[in-house]
């Protein structure tokens, strides 16, 4: 399970978005779906402890919050703050189980593409 990962400014992820919606723009099958604005947002969210959570995830399946708390050894109140996050960005998925939350790891692996193709199309239409 791996995820292609873009990074670009703020500013080109904006202009690729609206190009998106505008239909001006067409992404290609190869494009990341996630983007950050830069390596170190990348790496707050994907940090070597958060890319063990995950590969502990997928293979332990672990069937509520509190499994996985026992399992990572971290408390269920700053595993929530990550697994939120990680949520946010598409890595995790929640499900919701009556009173217990499920996580699910959704990748765990990760290719990173700096400069993409639309990023290098944008700066120069900006120069």
């Amino acid at each position: 399970m791996k995820a292609l990962i873009g990074v670009m400014s703020e500013e080109l992820i904006r202009k690729r978005t609206l190009a998106i919606a505008k239909g001006d723009y067409k992404p290609e099958p190869g494009e990341p779906k996630v983007w950050f604005t830069s390596m170190i947002a990348l790496a707050q969210v994907l940090s070597n402890e958060n890319i063990a959570l995950l590969r502990l995830m997928d293979k332990q399946k672990p069937a509520t919050l509190t499994e996985l708390a026992d399992l990572s050894g971290r408390k269920i109140s700053n595993l929530s703050v990550t697994l939120k996050t990680l949520n946010s960005h598409g890595f995790v998925r929640l499900e919701k189980d009556g009173r217990s939350v499920r996580p699910v790891a959704l990748f765990t692996d990760f290719d990173i593409q700096v400069n993409q193709k639309y990023a290098t199309m944008q700066a120069q239409e900006v120069a």
